[in-house]
């Protein structure tokens, strides 16, 4: 699809002319399309760029088993080493659905993210993590309104200018921080994983108790958390797409 190779998006005279489609079969087919969720038109730009749903088929087969059975070994490692507790989300929509948790041992503090649990990405260091690696047309998609953005405590992302602020933050470091967000006195670190295009078709993240740990020590826990999505990304043959998108 012509959209999907574009990082920004396209006039409707580019896709006349490089998908060889007549003006009038185009803007009925790009309407059905955006109802779908397929494509998004944003009117102020007079430009169309490729819609959430286009995403989700785009990576429907990394965010099922295969996914889980090639990330969940490295999530386990990860939890025993640093006993944290780790886990893997994908993106569906603009919330972030929990699809592996390890944790090392019983006395692990108690967690709202469990295996089938989905949170607002902007909450969650794991959905932050992807939307950071989204290209800016999309997080527009994804949040239209203010009213998009739900909050549990009040440190929580408000508004769509905050999280792009946050999101150029957490790409220029490579990974996401999120404490007090979804849960009092827990901080949760992660960062995207990507296929071979370079889209963040999930991320790996380790959360715990924010006390047990000195803000100091994490830039390193960090750096383990990055090798690990790193190490996913290998395996289902994936790349780190590199730019500046927000």
């Amino acid at each position: 699809m012509f959209l999907a190779t574009k990082a920004e998006p396209v006039p409707a005279a580019a896709l006349v002319a490089e998908c060889d489609i007549p003006k009038q079969t185009l803007y009925p087919m790009l309407r059905d399309m955006a109802e779908a969720g397929f494509v998004v038109y944003f009117p102020e730009e007079r430009r169309w760029g490729l819609g959430v749903s286009a995403f989700e088929i785009g990576s429907a087969y990394l965010r099922s088993d295969p996914l889980q059975r090639l990330g969940g070994p490295v999530l386990d490692l990860m939890a025993r080493r640093l006993k944290v507790t780790s886990h893997l989300a994908t993106l569906h929509g603009n919330e972030a659905l929990y699809i592996v948790k390890h944790v090392p041992d019983t006395h692990a503090h108690h967690l709202i993210t469990e295996v089938g649990v989905r949170l607002p990405a902007h909450l969650t260091a794991v959905g932050r993590a992807m939307l950071s690696s989204l290209p800016a047309h999309q997080v527009r998609a994804l949040y239209p309104s203010d009213d998009a953005f739900v909050r549990r405590t009040d440190h929580a992302i408000a508004s769509l200018s905050q999280l792009r602020a946050v999101l150029r933050t957490d790409r220029a470091r490579g990974y996401s921080v999120e404490s007090d967000f979804t849960s009092a006195g827990i901080t949760c670190i992660a960062s995207a994983i990507h296929d071979r295009d370079g889209r963040p078709v999930a991320a790996a993240g380790i959360s715990f108790e924010t006390a047990c740990h000195d803000p100091e020590s994490w830039p390193d826990l960090a750096i383990r958390v990055q090798k690990a999505a790193a190490a996913v990304t290998a395996r289902i043959h994936g790349r780190r797409h590199v730019g500046s998108h927000i």
